[in-house]
């Protein structure tokens, strides 16, 4: 019998190799699909890391100098801040970081460090050429000017609070210029209010060669802490009755020193309930009784006392007789004379510009500089008055040299020195109704916060004055932070490099990875 052999089928004998193929084309599949897994999630953690670091910054300061770098106390008070701050610069962003190069671009770099450590902090640049309506929207604002705005809530109230900086605060100047301004009865504010129409950057242009240092960073962390504080002090100057001082720079150095600072016509309107301290600015002519009326009601403040007045007096006043009788119920007096020293190391150039370094323990104890002296000319006497009232401390605030004494100013006017009262001299007192935290500081002149002698470096008269408004108002002083000076170039990166950059991490690596992945899959293939 024949034996069949067994034949296998076409069927059988292919399946084996469809099998192994189809193991081939998943493998294939489930390489490619993990290839673009990969690609996908690289892609992704990219732009999330990207994202990420925009909100919340890991950066590195590569410059020499640092000039990038937030210090230690800003950066703890920036992240501190619970509102919403808008910060708005008058410039394209490319106009405002070429102008005064290396400053401008090293104050904007730091205001967007800013705004990524808090990001209730934000910034735009606004062309004023191309934004009227925007620009409609601000008062007196000039290019390069940056704007701090923030609305909040305080006692239920919604106040709408800003600080306006000029190019040149961003900056310090070297003593030369500032001296020579000073010698001429100039601050760099004053200078370019008076002879360039306020404009900060037309004074930059000018003296940019007398640039010593940056002060961007003390100057943003300020405007930040005068719109932020959740305690704001409100400075009121009173206007109205001819006030013969000059306080414009002292204005001007309150702002930036963290005080809302404004003005009221006394005889039109009342004190805002808001101030914390009301400044009599020397009035040629007495207040009126409705004005001295507004005064006492703002001092009683319904019964809760606690406000403040700073009043200076002038040689060239006339009588104010119910501006004396207010004075008088806080124990102070302005006397007859001027004020004029014997020893030639007690005045400058005349007997009645004098130099004082008597100064009270109560300012000594805030004040930074080491044996201050203090620059004061045609003061009046201030003196103190019997009250009655044991609830009155009075201090003198600094006084002249033993060999003090006042002449009458009739005299001295003519070239000669008549003695009123040949004794040691009070320039300025404080009278504080500790039953009620009421004050008034009395200055016999108001020469001494005038710009001329504010800006002297050499004398504390600034240091005096900032110090004697945060006793007062139980502020506390401003951040002190070093100014940074700017010299070596750093390595910085355009814009066009940074977004050469960001295409390469986001883009180029992710699919240098792909092209890599699909070579070694074909590779793989044909082996």
């Amino acid at each position: 019998m024949k034996k069949e052999t067994e034949k296998k089928t076409p069927g059988k004998k292919t399946s084996g190799k469809h099998k192994g193929l189809g193991r081939k084309l998943g493998h294939s599949a489930l390489s490619m699909t993990l290839t673009i897994v990969i690609i996908a999630a690289v892609v992704l953690a990219n732009v999330v890391v990207t994202m990420f670091f925009d909100r919340y910054p890991l950066t590195v300061d590569m410059t020499g100098d640092n000039r990038y770098t937030i210090s230690e106390q800003s950066l703890e008070y920036i992240k501190k801040i619970d509102t919403d701050v808008k910060v708005t610069v008058f410039a394209s962003e490319k106009t405002f970081e070429n102008f005064n190069y290396p400053y401008n671009k090293q104050a904007s770099e730091l205001l967007k460090n800013y705004c990524r450590e808090n990001h209730r902090i934000s910034y735009r640049f606004v062309d004023m050429d191309s934004n009227p309506d925007i620009v409609r929207s601000y008062t007196d604002v000039k290019d390069m000017d940056i704007v701090f705005e923030t609305e909040t809530e305080i006692d239920g109230k919604k106040l709408s609070r800003t600080r306006k900086i000029g190019v040149s605060d961003l900056v310090n100047f070297n003593e030369q210029l500032v001296e020579g301004l000073s010698n001429s009865g100039f601050t760099i504010e004053s200078y370019a209010r008076k002879n360039l129409d306020g404009s900060q950057a037309t004074f930059i242009q000018y003296f940019a060669n007398y640039i010593s240092s940056s002060n961007a960073e003390s100057a943003f962390t300020s405007a930040l802490m005068t719109v932020t504080d959740p305690k704001p002090v409100y400075v009121t100057f009173l206007t109205g009755r001819s006030e013969l001082g000059d306080l414009a720079y002292m204005k001007t150095l309150l702002e930036a020193n963290g005080y809302n600072v404004s003005s009221v016509d006394i005889t039109k309107d009342d004190i805002p309930e808001n101030t914390d301290i009301a400044v009599i600015g020397a009035p040629q002519t007495d207040y009126m009784q409705p004005d001295i009326d507004k005064l006492e009601k703002y001092m009683d403040n319904g019964g809760r006392k606690g406000k403040q007045i700073v009043c200076f007096s002038h040689a060239a006043q006339g009588e104010t007789p119910l501006l004396d009788k207010l004075l008088a119920k806080y124990g102070l007096k302005v006397g007859e004379g001027i004020v004029c020293e014997n020893r030639e190391d007690r005045y400058y150039n005349q007997p009645y510009y004098t130099l004082s370094t008597d100064i009270a323990e109560y300012l000594l104890s805030g004040m930074d500089i080491t044996s201050p002296s203090l620059l004061i000319a045609q003061s009046r006497p201030v003196e103190t008055v019997e009250t009655g009232d044991s609830s009155l401390d009075i201090y003198k605030l600094f006084t002249s040299s033993d060999s003090g004494f006042t002449a009458e100013t009739q005299a001295l006017v003519s070239g000669e020195t008549k003695v009123l009262k040949n004794e040691k001299q009070c320039y300025a007192a404080l009278s504080i109704d500790q039953s009620t935290g009421s004050g008034i500081a009395l200055f016999g002149t108001s020469s001494i916060a005038e710009d001329q002698f504010m800006a002297y470096g050499q004398y504390a008269n600034k240091d005096m004055m900032l110090t004697l408004f945060s006793k007062m108002s139980g502020k506390s002083p401003e951040i002190k932070i070093e100014p940074k000076v700017i010299a070596a170039k750093g390595y910085e990166i355009t814009e066009a490099q940074k977004k050469t950059l960001k295409w390469i991490f986001v883009l180029c690596v992710p699919l240098a990875v792909a092209v890599v992945g699909i070579f070694i899959t074909v590779r793989r293939k044909r082996r």
